[in-house]
């Protein structure tokens, strides 16, 4: 799969990205429900702020998402509203979106979904 340069949008994190664990999975629902199927492809990477996704249903700028991250370590499902900030389609008719979610992430979360760089 292709990755994505965002340069322009690196200097504007607030947090450093992070790449996720292998054991850690995504999910990813168009609208604040939870319901629908999930567009997740990939998760490219993580900060206590956003997640940038590999999605395969177009978004828009400012729609809203539900995202739902579970995995070994994870006391629980972590579950995030986050608005997309940016997208970007990819020539695999996917689409790399960037995402803001609405309540941080917490440290000792993202410390076990993101490996140590």
């Amino acid at each position: 799969m292709s990755d994505i340069n965002t340069s322009s949008q690196d200097n504007r994190r607030i947090s450093p990205r992070k790449k996720p664990r292998a054991i850690i999975r995504v999910e990813c629902r168009k609208g604040a429900l939870g319901l629908g199927a999930n567009i997740c492809v990939q998760m490219l990477d993580i900060s206590e702020t956003g997640i940038r996704l590999v999605v395969k249903a177009e978004l828009r700028p400012k729609d809203e998402v539900e995202i739902l991250i579970t995995g070994t370590g994870l006391s629980g499902p972590v579950k995030r509203l986050a608005d997309v900030c940016w997208i970007v389609p990819m020539e695999n008719k996917n689409w790399c979106i960037g995402v803001r979610m609405q309540k941080l992430l917490p440290y000792r979360d993202l410390q076990i979904i993101a490996l140590n760089s």
